[in-house]
């Protein structure tokens, strides 16, 4: 990966930013809370692949010209580590309801619970 892409991978991946507060490439960081929480709210009723979209098309805007590698591995684990987080914290860390969940065997949950440091 080129190294500017590189970089905006780490700050994509990094971000405690809510990615689909974002406007415009140029986004400058909302500090007041009350008009991200009126961002939250007029953006929560959109389908999930709405926002995926929306953050992959500020992403490339934020290249550039660059091109990134490993785009798809670096969404898959944006999405997949707070949903793994999210279930299991629903299910009290009940790993056999989380599995059944997110319709994984506990084998390959238990593996993903390890990579992303969760257990």
């Amino acid at each position: 990966m080129a190294p500017h892409a590189q970089h905006n991978a780490n700050h994509f991946a990094t971000s405690s930013e809510h990615p689909a507060d974002y406007s415009t490439a140029d986004h400058q960081p909302t500090h007041h809370v009350d008009s991200s929480l009126d961002s939250y709210a007029s953006h929560r009723h959109e389908p999930l692949h709405v926002h995926v979209e929306r953050v992959v098309r500020q992403y490339f805007a934020m290249l550039g010209d660059e091109m990134p590698t490993d785009l798809y591995e670096l969404i898959l684990k944006q999405v997949e580590e707070p949903l793994l987080s999210v279930v299991l914290e629903k299910t009290r860390g009940n790993q056999t309801k989380c599995a059944q969940i997110l319709g994984l065997n506990r084998g390959t949950l238990r593996k993903k619970l390890k990579t992303y440091d969760l257990m």
